[in-house]
């Protein structure tokens, strides 16, 4: 009679709930494919004009939380006592989620024909998806969408970046030119502190 055996990476990605953050990533490449190149308003609560962002700016933000939701672990204890451990693990991990999310945005807007949507895409799924890893590593993989969120109300709420972004400061780096140096700095910057602090940090569920 045979058996089947057992599969580390079945197990991991079970552990993990990668098909249901899976299906969250195609949720969001719906959403770019219907919204990426389109510009929508967001209300500024200063008073100004509304803001005009499209899909691509915002939907990584999605994207973003999701990579880090997916490395929560329901298997925390058993993974402490394994062979390889966590710290070897999750760096594979983040990579290969961030990965799936980066491919999702790119097969997204090339199959809705918008292209030059994809710089700024790529940018602001840098850019958020280390803020949420850095809201992961200080409150929990459950709270990754804390820091993203918060970020949306200076980003999308605030400011007047002008319409091809070129006006942007520091703060409104995911509306800024898609050829703006400092705020593909930033999103740089972000991911590469965020990924540290998951990675060294003591892990958190909550």
């Amino acid at each position: 009679m045979s058996r089947e055996g057992f599969s580390p990476l079945s197990s991991h990605l079970r552990a993990h709930r990668s098909p249901r953050a899976l299906a969250w990533m195609v949720v969001c490449a719906l959403a770019l494919v219907i919204w990426g190149g389109e510009s929508v308003l967001f209300p500024n609560i200063s008073g100004e004009d509304p803001v005009r962002a499209s899909g691509a700016a915002f939907v990584p933000l999605l994207l973003g939380i999701g990579v880090l939701i997916s490395a929560g672990d329901s298997m925390a204890d058993f993974s402490r006592g394994a062979a390889l451990p966590r710290r070897h693990v999750l760096p594979l991990h983040l990579a290969g989620a961030f990965l799936v999310a980066l491919l999702v945005t790119c097969a997204a807007l090339v199959g809705s024909g918008a292209f030059d949507a994809l710089p700024p895409a790529v940018r602001n799924l840098l850019g958020f998806t280390g803020l949420a890893a850095v809201s992961a590593a200080s409150l929990g993989t459950r709270s990754a969408w804390v820091l993203p969120l918060a970020q949306t109300v200076p980003a999308f709420l605030l400011g007047s970046p002008g319409p091809d972004g070129t006006a942007a400061r520091w703060w409104e780096w995911p509306r800024a030119a898609a050829d703006s140096g400092a705020s593909w700095a930033l999103a740089v910057a972000l991911a590469l502190v965020g990924a540290v602090l998951v990675i060294v940090g003591k892990p958190r569920a909550l």
